[in-house]
């Protein structure tokens, strides 16, 4: 049991499954006299760098050393334990305050920052009921939300933008809710009330959708895990953004569409639905009969300590009622501005959200921690003599959680200025929700990513780095991932805007996803106890930022891209079977990887010689912003077939979810198109050429020649 003063300290969801270290009663009681101590001090104390910070103000190496040096841990736990107070949720004002605190501490740091407000369509529930009615005649009053969360402002259980709607019929089993999982069943699930396990890379919308197609009359969603108490909450909107601005940004008093606008209507599911536990859906799908559990089922769902055999419709009956509005928010964005000294008209940025759906200790707060943490860093360095070369920009999002508003408000705002002048942007979401490191990067960043974790030591293993495990445990097989999701703000960035991106986080997931339970308590109990893993994260952010705002020369290699490139080619040609020919995608790649080649001989020859001759320095300028605009090559204004403001045709969104593709979304799309063969092969190789004119593009950008 906690002991009463632990109570007082944490004031969050207790769980049944937490477990303390040793340390971490004195850890929390010195947590804030220490942050607070740092926080006095850091204006007044004259740092033990400071006769060597004159001598070395132009050495990039001897700040990025200062940079690792300074992390604190204790700074880190202190800011988290304040973004974690109350929840806050984006449009309410719990989630303004989080908003002013984030802004407070740039200006406390010296640093230029301002706040930018949008105008955005939310969605929050006003009443939810669950009932059952089992075969022996019983009602069971199915609960909703959390047992034993403080009533002090954390939502209900809900799926943002769910209609509004009730329902009464048979409880039915359907898996992920994919298209394969009704085939499988075989029955008429008509007017049923549906029971879906989320996973298998479904969206909520998805299943929502795909439920509607045939014919139930409403979802409940249940999330597997060690925290069976727990509830989900989601948003089951299908694209990113203002809804009602869709391509622009939404500002106080511009043009929004109206909520019955076909464009704003088809971002809605048809039916509604709401996130339950695992523990009231083991107690519903345990009371089912009906049609067996399909074969291809079995291996991977239990419930309890009995497997289950039947899958419905009923006997069980389900009373379902939820009702939910849709109201206008105010939303703000939270900006730093370390303006550069050489290039200031180029900009890399950093970015994190700072909404919750509750307390957010792992999501996204712990992002959000490092941020402020790396801010602190940064205003210590600048007060020691360094700025960098180019322009950096810390971003603190808002309502990312329903649907990347915050970001691709900003984004759709800024769109000309990030064509031109962004050369990164570098995401962290979740910085610590468990072990393990991982990353998913355009693969021109590839090679910075894993020098950077060469420098920086594993949270979880004593003297040593941080590549030698993450290397071993993969096999030497590349373990950066790429980035075709859409479940964070890289999104609208890379896949919009065309800007170079990276995402990383420790932990691949957490059992406490968007539960009430993603707490401080839970943060310092199991998921990162002595906040190793959140110092870890800011370090291999921050040195990424660095290198790419210091270096003279972007640390980008093209041929990376080409290798990744290739590979794709392969394994479309395996999937086609070789009944298209991909000469145009062979043509292109061939070109590109060309430009590639000589553009790296070029930054070789560049990188030795350090002239600050001027045309040296021009030459410089003109192979970074080659190396910059590149990324842009790969867009194409069409947009995705179906999904317009998806302009990246190597990284998006798969349209179909039975899709299996990560790459070349449109191929993939027109690859499961049930139509005739004919017209299937032609959309296909319409979608082939476009990929192929992209990369040309990409190639004439990289070679920086009309032609």
């Amino acid at each position: 049991m906690k002991t009463g003063l632990w109570s007082l300290i944490t004031k969050t969801p207790k769980m049944a499954f937490s477990r303390k270290p040793t340390c971490t009663l004195f850890f929390i009681l010195t947590l804030s006299a220490l942050a607070l101590y740092t926080t006095l001090r850091h204006h007044h104390t004259r740092t033990p760098f400071a006769a060597a910070a004159a001598k070395n103000h132009r050495n990039p190496l001897y700040y990025r050393n200062i940079f690792l040096s300074t992390a604190n841990n204790y700074t880190i736990a202190g800011y988290l334990r304040n973004l974690t107070l109350h929840p806050h949720l984006a449009g309410t004002p719990l989630s303004l305050s989080t908003a002013v605190y984030v802004q407070s501490h740039f200006q406390s740091l010296g640093l230029t920052t301002h706040m930018t407000n949008f105008s955005a369509l939310l969605s929050y529930p006003t009443r939810s009921s669950l009932s059952a009615r089992f075969i022996n005649g019983t009602f069971f009053p199915v609960p909703l939300s959390e047992p034993d969360v403080p009533q002090n402002g954390v939502v209900l259980p809900y799926h943002a933008y769910s209609p509004s709607g009730s329902a009464y019929g048979e409880a039915v089993f359907l898996n992920y809710g994919r298209d394969q999982d009704y085939r499988a069943l075989g029955v008429d699930v008509k007017g049923c009330v549906g029971l879906v396990r989320r996973g298998s890379g479904m969206s909520r919308y998805e299943v929502v959708r795909n439920a509607a197609a045939h014919g139930v009359s409403a979802v409940l969603m249940y999330t597997e895990g060690e925290c069976k108490e727990g509830v989900e909450r989601g948003t089951v909107m299908n694209g990113l953004g203002d809804p009602l601005t869709p391509g622009w940004a939404g500002i106080e008093g511009g043009e929004e569409l109206d909520l019955n606008d076909l464009q704003v209507a088809e971002k809605f599911p048809g039916l509604p639905s709401l996130p339950i536990s695992e523990t009231a859906a083991e107690s519903i799908i345990e009371s089912l009969e009906g049609e067996k559990m399909p074969h291809e089922w079995m291996e991977s769902f239990k419930s309890g300590n009995r497997r289950i055999t039947r899958v419905g419709p009923g006997p069980t009956m389900l009373n379902f009622t939820y009702e939910g509005e849709k109201k206008m928010a105010t939303i703000h964005n939270v900006f730093s501005v370390i303006k550069g000294s050489e290039e200031p008209d180029r900009a890399v940025l950093l970015g994190n959200h700072r909404d919750a759906w509750t307390y957010g200790a792992v999501d996204p707060n712990s992002g959000t921690a490092a941020l402020l943490d790396i801010a602190r860093r940064f205003s210590l360095l600048m007060r020691l003599g360094w700025s960098p070369r180019r322009t950096i920009i810390l971003c603190s999002w808002d309502a990312e959680e329903f649907g990347m508003i915050g970001s691709t408000e900003w984004v759709e705002q800024n769109l000309v200025n990030l064509g031109s002048k962004a050369v990164a942007y570098i995401n962290v979401d979740c910085a610590a929700q468990g072990p393990g490191f991982f990353v998913s990067a355009t693969p021109q960043l590839d090679d910075l990513i894993v020098e950077v974790t060469k420098q920086v030591k594993d949270p979880d293993a004593e003297n040593l780095y941080l590549h030698e495990r993450w290397a071993a445990a993969n096999k030497g097989v590349n373990p950066i991932q790429r980035l075709s999701r859409v479940d964070s703000d890289f999104a609208p960035f890379l896949q919009h805007a065309g800007v170079p991106s990276i995402d990383l986080y420790f932990g691949i997931d957490f059992p406490v996803y968007h539960t009430a339970f993603d707490s401080y308590d839970w943060m310092v109990n199991v998921g990162d106890p002595l906040f190793k893993r959140h110092v870890t994260a800011a370090g291999i952010w921050g040195l990424v930022a660095l290198h790419l705002a210091d270096d003279p020369i972007l640390p980008f290699n093209y041929l990376s891209y080409a290798t990744e490139l290739q590979e794709y080619k392969n394994v479309l040609n395996e999937l086609l079977g070789g009944t298209i020919s991909l000469d145009p995608i062979v043509d292109a790649i061939q070109e590109f990887i060309t430009a590639a080649n000589v553009t790296e001989e070029e930054i070789k020859k560049l990188r030795v010689d350090q002239s600050s001759d001027e045309s040296i320095v021009l030459r410089r300028r003109m192979l970074n912003d080659r190396l910059m605009l590149t990324e842009r090559g790969f867009l194409d204004s069409d947009g995705l077939p179906g999904r317009q403001w998806f302009k990246h045709l190597i990284y998006g969104p798969r349209g179909d979810s039975e899709s299996k593709m990560g790459f070349f979304p449109g191929i993939g799309d027109a690859m499961s198109e049930r139509r005739g063969e004919k017209e299937r092969k032609a959309m296909i190789t319409h979608e082939m050429w476009r990929v192929a004119r992209a990369i040309q593009r990409a190639a004439t950008a990289l070679r920086g020649e009309f032609t």
